[in-house]
């Protein structure tokens, strides 16, 4: 495999990549990337917001399929709105599948 700038995201999306092999994709960057080379979110082409999801705990799948239908916007707790560009929420599995929650929820 050879270290260039992709959309690992949009692989998926297009079914470029199976999720197994975006797993595998992304472990032989996190392998072979160096200091010298550019960041990870920048080498596989994820926004800031995709890579937290991601962080959080969101499978490739997941993320790809919010970048192609829309992100979840309201709270599972309290239903309240969340604006994903603005952060303040954490991507949680909730009723069998990853959803969206504050931060600091208005409703405990």
């Amino acid at each position: 495999m050879k270290k260039e700038a992709r959309d690992l995201l949009g692989d998926l999306i297009n079914g470029r990549l199976s999720p197994e092999e975006a797993e595998a994709v992304y472990d032989w960057y996190m392998d072979n990337l160096t200091v010298d080379d550019p960041p990870v979110t920048d080498m596989l082409g994820f926004s800031k917001k995709e890579w937290t999801a991601y962080a959080h705990g969101a499978e490739f799948q997941d993320v790809a399929n919010w970048r192609a239908h829309g992100w979840p916007d309201t709270c599972f707790v309290c239903g309240k709105p969340i604006v994903s560009d603005n952060f303040g929420w954490l991507a949680r599995e909730h009723e069998g599948r990853m959803q969206l929650k504050h931060v600091m929820c208005p409703k405990k």
